[in-house]
C-alpha cells in the first residue's frame, strides 16, 4: 500500500488516534478475596498475576465470613512507587482498584489475615531485580506480622501462592489451619489495621 505524504493536522491526527488505540488497550484483572470453609484457607485468587504497565487491577470481596484489604509491604514495591493500602472491605461485591504504570514486583498481603497466608503478588512486565525495590521509611509497616524481606517472600511465600488448587497440601491440613486462625483472630483487634505513613 502506497501513502502520499501527510499534512501536519493529518500526522497529529494519526498520532493521537495511536495513543487512544494504545490506551483502549489497557487489561483488567479481576483478584477475588475468597475464604474455603472446609479448608480454612484464607486467600487471593489468583494469588499471583502477571500484567502489563498501565493495566488496572481489581481486587473484588468475595467473602461473607471475613474482612478483607490490600496492602503492600513497603520494602517489596518497585523504588519510585507510592506505597498502597486500600479500605476494609465488609461486604460481598465490594472492590478497590489501582492501575499499575511502572514495571516490577509488588508484593501486597491483607492485613488482618497476613500471619495465615493471605497475600499476593502483581508483575507489571516483568519481576523486579532485588537492587530495584523500595526502601521501607520510618513509621512504614508498624504492625508485627513479620514485615520479612526479599528471600523470605521469594522463598515461603511464593511456593504458598498456588491457590489454583488451594487446598491441595501448601497451606496445611483443616485443623492447623483454623486452630492458626482461631490464634491469630485471637490476638487482633478490629482497631489493630496497618498505621501506613507515606
Amino acid at each position: 500500500m502506497k501513502y502520499g505524504k501527510l499534512t501536519v493536522p493529518a500526522v497529529l491526527a494519526l498520532m493521537i488516534g495511536a495513543g487512544i488505540s494504545a490506551a483502549a488497550k489497557a487489561d483488567t484483572a479481576v483478584i477475588k478475596m475468597k475464604f474455603d470453609e472446609d479448608s480454612g484457607d484464607l486467600y487471593f485468587e489468583p494469588a499471583k498475576v502477571t500484567i502489563n504497565p498501565g493495566d488496572t487491577v481489581v481486587w473484588l470481596q468475595d467473602d461473607a465470613d471475613n474482612e478483607h484489604n490490600v496492602a503492600a509491604y513497603p520494602n517489596l514495591i518497585p523504588e519510585g512507587t507510592q506505597l498502597f493500602e486500600s479500605q476494609m472491605m465488609t461486604r460481598v461485591g465490594e472492590s478497590w482498584s489501582m492501575t499499575f504504570d511502572r514495571v516490577g514486583s509488588y508484593f501486597y498481603h491483607c492485613h488482618p489475615h497476613e500471619a495465615v497466608g493471605m497475600k499476593g503478588l502483581i508483575v507489571v512486565g516483568r519481576e523486579s531485580l532485588p537492587e530495584e525495590f523500595r526502601k521501607a521509611k520510618a513509621g512504614e509497616m508498624s504492625h508485627d506480622h513479620g514485615d520479612g524481606d526479599l528471600d523470605d517472600m521469594k522463598h515461603d511465600d511464593l511456593d504458598d501462592m498456588k491457590h489454583g488448587g488451594h487446598g491441595e497440601g501448601g497451606q496445611g491440613d483443616k485443623d492447623t489451619m483454623k486452630k492458626k486462625m482461631r490464634e491469630h483472630h485471637g490476638d487482633h483487634n478490629d482497631d489493630d489495621h496497618h498505621d501506613h505513613n507515606d
